[in-house]
């Protein structure tokens, strides 16, 4: 008897020494911070990928099937997951040994694997491949390189150096024309490496639990899995229900695509100085000439760098319709406007300087008076 305590009492002390994320409180409230906040980010940014049209892209379905209407009974699994992983973060000696713990623990690191496959779809299906890619293996890559420097040097100098990195990416995001630049894309890029990121996190204390505390199936345990495989196949089935549903409310056809510059022209007809014309569709827009100088501004560019033009337009089709469905009001519209001004004459002044016609030509765009 006293043997098994004492190698039971190993057992633990071994199981302790090699938990699946840090010892320090502080940084068991970081990994508690991550896997609670980036799957609500997640969920809130694919309204920034929601599509405009029916265009029939399997990036279309699968952006609808992670959109929270669509995933009401996959957030109560993730709940639950959540929840078990945050207990074992508080205290892992203790509620490692309930099974329902240990079993949320699995069943979200399947979810994060759900979610990173569809993610990758998306992301991949839109040409986001080279960033994306990097993006996921950055964990992967850190974890062997940490390992590497504090081996070289001591831990104190790796340390100071990361600290010193920080500050100098906060220092650059307040120096910097535009504050919000860095720290915007610091959570975009968070918000992007969630699925995979929360994926790792969770596989690891899948892994950890499992050698060490795992005691096999049950017939209770058994019903408990049966209960989440039918709750599981309900949600994939609301979920898909609900994705046509929402694809179905799209309209036919793409909308305009200088987002900004035509929200911009629905402002107070005098101070913008916009008429309505009738697209080749049927549907009736608001243009003006800033609207017209600037999609002629964008074909010029389309046709003397494609490449870089390709860039700009993708980056620009998922960021000037967020922003142009917040112009609703005819005085946003006009700050618009005005905002859009400088944009207008520089573009007008170098068309001008290369193609003497180009008013004549801008005017041709759309549809004249």
């Amino acid at each position: 008897m006293n043997l098994e305590a004492a190698s039971g009492q190993s057992d633990v002390k071994e199981a302790e020494t090699s938990l699946p994320f840090p010892k320090v409180w502080w940084g068991r409230v970081l990994y508690g911070i991550y896997i609670t906040v980036t799957p609500i980010l997640s969920f809130w940014a694919t309204d920034v990928f929601k599509p405009e049209w029916k265009s029939g892209e399997l990036s279309d379905y699968i952006i609808l099937f992670l959109f929270p209407e669509a995933s009401l009974v996959f957030f109560l699994l993730m709940g639950y997951s959540i929840i078990c992983y945050l207990l074992l973060l508080i205290s892992p000696t203790r509620y490692s040994r309930l099974f329902s713990i240990r079993f949320g623990v699995y069943t979200g690191t399947l979810l994060a694997f759900q979610y990173s496959v569809l993610s990758s779809l998306f992301f991949l299906n839109n040409g986001f491949s080279p960033g994306f890619i990097l993006l996921w293996i950055f964990p992967v890559v850190f974890g062997p390189l940490y390992r590497w420097a504090t081996g070289k040097w001591s831990a104190r100098i790796v340390h100071t150096f990361l600290a010193l990195l920080a500050a100098t990416i906060l220092a650059s995001a307040l120096i910097v024309p535009e504050p919000l630049t860095i720290p915007f894309f610091l959570l975009i890029a968070l918000t992007i490496a969630a699925p995979f990121w929360s994926f790792l996190i969770g596989l690891r204390a899948a892994i950890w639990v499992l050698r060490n505390y795992e005691t096999g199936l049950t017939p209770p345990r058994g019903l408990g899995l049966a209960a989440w495989l039918g709750a599981y196949v309900m949600a994939w089935r609301f979920d898909i229900l609900k994705m046509y549903e929402l694809y179905a409310a799209l309209p036919p056809a793409p909308p305009p695509d200088c987002y900004i510059a035509t929200a911009a022209a629905r402002g107070h007809p005098g101070f913008v100085r916009a008429w309505t014309v009738q697209r080749a569709d049927g549907i009736s827009i608001q243009v003006n000439k800033q609207l017209q100088r600037l999609k002629c501004a964008e074909l010029a560019l389309r046709a003397v760098f494609p490449r870089f033009h390709g860039l700009l337009r993708r980056i620009y089709d998922k960021t000037g319709n967020v922003l142009a469905r917040h112009i609703r009001h005819p005085y946003l519209a006009d700050l618009a406007y005005l905002l859009l001004k400088p944009w207008e004459w520089l573009a007008r002044a170098f068309l001008k300087a290369i193609v003497p016609g180009i008013d004549s030509i801008s005017k041709k765009m759309y549809i004249n008076r």
